[in-house]
């Protein structure tokens, strides 16, 4: 008997000690790593690590949801607080796009947002949606991927791993224990970051300020500004309108010089011809929410026309056949704004990047189809 109670006293101990592990380490992710991952001192950007939190925040505190994924072209394109206003429904619109997407990474976010059940979900289609990431993938790309993978709360899951190519599992952390070692190389830093900005040392790289607030840097969740910002982020500023009134060191003509032909000329604004692992991700997400009866809209985001007239003759067929087979493909709703004469040279801040006007532009035109499929 005194042996059963030594062996329960010790069970007992070692699951109190499992519990106070449990709550130190939520505690300290969410109280000194988070933060520290929000406002890009230990990462390369934000709003890479915020999204999770989004979802399960959109989840609580929103009835009808709509969600935008994409680039910092949907990032800087999506007003959700617009669309609203010219929508007219008890729908909420928030943008979760963040710079540099790639559908390969995206996708260690299904589970999340076959979870949140959004009414629709738009995805950003363009070039950059099928173009080249080379096996394995670059240093960059892995470091985004390795993050999503130790936030992602539903890893028991992970319905996208089977996407995940061979090389690229010798180089990602695809074990549970794999994925938490992250926080493990990032708590030192965080942790000393956090005192210096406490005591007064250094400041934080980006503000986080709903007024001043960088585009790299996402407020906390518990911020009373949250919630807005996940429908509106900050925005770049006006780089082509201040070259124009000569406030920046570029003229407009190498502005739109051997600048802009070396960016019509890079890979990641360049489809390859051929069906790649960024591409079947794509795919992925787009069968996984249909099965899980979540509506999909493929949204074309247009470009500067300056840039749209540089291009080769051909040059983005691709994207175009790819989006008349998924038109008959999918049971989904495709709108393209790519090669619409409706833009025009400043509805942009850049080559890509939609400016005040642009935005309110998009908010206009998309309002009416995101009705027909919300009604």
């Amino acid at each position: 008997a005194s042996g059963s109670m030594r062996i329960n006293e010790l069970l007992t101990s070692v699951f109190c000690l499992i519990v106070v592990f449990l709550l130190v380490s939520v505690s300290h992710t969410n109280y000194v790593l988070k933060p520290r991952l929000y406002d890009g001192t230990v990462n390369e950007l934000g709003r890479y690590s915020f999204t999770f939190d989004a979802y399960q925040h959109i989840k609580s505190e929103s009835e009808n949801s709509v969600i935008a994924l994409g680039s910092s072209k949907m990032r800087e394109i999506f007003n959700g607080v617009a669309i609203e206003n010219h929508s007219s429904t008890d729908t909420e619109f928030f943008n979760l796009g963040y710079a540099g997407e790639r559908y390969y990474v995206r996708m260690i976010e299904t589970d999340a947002i076959i979870a949140l059940q959004p009414n629709l979900v738009l995805l950003e289609v363009g070039p950059n949606s099928f173009s080249k990431l080379s096996d394995p993938v670059p240093q960059n790309v892995a470091a985004q991927m390795i993050q999503l993978m130790a936030l992602n709360p539903y890893w028991p899951t992970q319905s996208w791993s089977e996407e995940i190519t061979e090389l690229d599992q010798t180089i990602l952390p695809m074990t549970r224990v794999e994925q938490l070692s992250f926080y493990t190389d990032i708590s030192n830093q965080a942790v000393e970051a956090s005192i210096r900005y406490t005591i007064g040392e250094s400041d934080q790289p980006y503000t986080c300020d709903a007024l001043t607030g960088n585009v790299r840097c996402v407020p906390m969740p518990q911020t009373k500004e949250y919630h807005e910002y996940l429908k509106y982020p900050p925005q770049f500023q006006n780089l082509l309108e201040k070259i124009k009134l000569g406030q920046h060191k570029w003229s407009i003509e190498e502005f739109y010089g051997e600048r802009l032909d070396k960016y019509v000329n890079s890979s990641y604004h360049n489809p390859e011809g051929e069906v790649n692992k960024n591409q079947l991700a794509l795919e992925f997400m787009i069968e996984s929410f249909l099965a899980s009866g979540i509506e999909v809209m493929l949204v074309g985001l247009p470009y500067n026309p300056v840039l749209l007239d540089r291009l080769q003759e051909g040059q983005w067929d691709y994207y175009n056949s790819t989006l008349m087979e998924y038109s008959s493909k999918y049971n989904i709703s495709i709108v393209d704004y790519l090669w619409s004469d409706f833009w025009v040279e400043e509805d942009f801040n850049d080559y890509t990047h939609a400016a005040k006007s642009g935005e309110e532009k998009f908010a206009e035109m998309i309002a009416p189809e995101l009705i027909k499929i919300l009604d």
